[in-house]
């Protein structure tokens, strides 16, 4: 849903927080790897809602900031409650050289304990605890008439840290990473029509991610004594990435509006060598693609208050040149079962949305559901035991939110969430991960902007 709330500041803060939106998600797009149920986006991240914030200025230092903070209370059918809760934070100081330069330090960060499952490319993990931290200097210029061209070179470094069902650190969480990249990102505004407001946005990155507890089967095929037999697959979850994209958006007031944005990621894995359909390594890495298209549409209107009523649909598609091979329960490598493409998929999903803003009073009601299909390409499910069903696997989700914000003043909002998600499959194998469950989040807490 969009937000009016920037009309009510200044030209010049409007235009510092509009400057931002596009870093909050400037973190590497690994949601394949985090989610592949949420959003396919920590491959394109996970993507999250950019927290909006206004800022304090003097004659050459600026700060936006923005912090919020929610108790939840998370059930996991199966696995009973947890009491838990998230913490978003921004900080983004900016120092203005002149009126077409500025630089910007900006900490992203976030916390959330709960019930929630992630992809580890083959299947959905449990996790109760996550925190990711984000800091990314940056460089805006702006150029041309009526400062219309802005160019902005970035470097960013993220850090995550997991905790999973099993007892453990944070510091030993398997599937911790850590992100070192630089970007480029152009904009161009005042491309609008028929009363719109248009703006163009191109962007490249180009980062290296490490997993420093992820240690491949092969290379602990000794684990008795820690010692490795083949040597090979050291890293095999470690790659370099390389992320392009565009988007328009067209909005206005009230009225139609709507938004575009496609992105394409490159990855390069390091030591992760393809599978033949004989189980043998062969000398050749592995490369993924995933392409990602995303269209946001919306409706305002000013009936004794504003009415926003909303579509928004992704598509997304990856391939691979992995194959997989499964011997795992067979005693001859007849039985064995060779899949190419293994990991190739396509996903959709469709998610109406609906708020209220009332005119006498701050709140606003927000409700929205949200459908995801992941189709894979060559993928056979399984029944309970192991054996291969004869259909392509393929997995849903389904998740209905509703929400409350109350408007305490230009600074402080009070909200509350109810969140259920329904996941299901026809893979019935769940003796490593689990395909079909169902969440409810329950969550009440504050925002504050600086």
């Amino acid at each position: 849903m969009k937000s009016s709330w920037s009309c009510r500041h200044s030209w010049l803060l409007t235009f510092l927080a509009v400057l931002l939106l596009p870093y909050l998600a400037a973190e590497p797009l690994g949601a394949e790897e985090e989610s592949a149920r949420e959003s396919i986006a920590e491959e394109m991240e996970t993507k999250e809602v950019e927290p909006a914030g206004y800022g304090k200025e003097t004659d050459r230092l600026i700060l936006i900031a923005n912090f919020e903070i929610f108790p939840t209370l998370s059930h996991l059918n199966g696995s009973g409650s947890l009491w838990g809760g998230s913490i978003n934070a921004l900080f983004a100081p900016t120092y203005r050289f002149n009126d077409k330069n500025f630089l910007i330090l900006m900490y992203d960060g976030q916390y959330y304990k709960k019930w929630e499952f992630y992809s580890d490319d083959i299947g959905p993990k449990e996790r109760t605890e996550f925190q990711r931290h984000t800091l990314t200097p940056m460089l805006r210029i702006d150029f041309g008439g009526g400062r219309r061209y802005s160019i902005t070179p970035s470097f960013f470094h993220t850090r995550t840290y997991n905790k999973d069902i099993e007892p453990g650190g944070w510091s030993e969480g398997f599937y911790n990473y850590r992100d070192t990249g630089v970007g480029l990102d152009f904009d161009m505004r005042k491309l609008g029509f028929s009363g719109g407001d248009g703006s163009l946005k191109l962007g490249a990155q180009y980062y290296q991610r490490g997993y420093p507890n992820y240690v491949s089967l092969l290379d602990l095929a000794d684990i008795e004594n820690n010692l490795s037999l083949l040597n090979t697959e050291k890293d095999e979850k470690d790659y370099h990435g390389i992320i392009a994209s565009a988007g328009y958006d067209w909005i206005k007031k009230t009225g139609f509006s709507w938004c575009a944005d496609y992105s394409m990621l490159y990855k390069r894995l390091d030591d992760k060598r393809v599978v033949d359909l004989n189980g043998v390594l062969s000398s050749e890495k592995q490369r993924d693609y995933l392409h990602s298209l995303k269209l946001e549409l919306w409706y305002c209107l000013d009936v004794d208050g504003r009415l926003t009523a909303g579509l928004n649909l992704n598509r997304d598609l990856k391939r691979s040149n992995q194959n997989y091979y499964d011997g795992m329960g067979t005693s001859d490598i007849r039985d064995d079962v060779p899949t190419s493409n293994y990991y190739d998929y396509g996903s959709y999903r469709i998610s109406p949305n609906i708020s209220y803003t009332f005119e006498l009073l701050p709140l606003t009601t927000s409700l929205s559901y949200s459908y995801q299909k992941i189709d894979y390409t060559d993928r056979r499910a399984k029944e309970s035991g192991g054996a291969y069903k004869n259909e392509k696997q393929y997995e849903t989700e389904r998740e209905i939110d509703f929400s409350l914000m109350y408007d305490l003043d230009e600074n402080w909002k009070l909200l509350a969430q109810i969140q259920h998600i329904v996941a299901g499959s026809n893979n019935d194998d769940e003796r490593i991960y689990r395909y079909d469950y169902e969440i409810t989040n329950y969550s009440v807490g504050a925002s504050f902007n600086f």
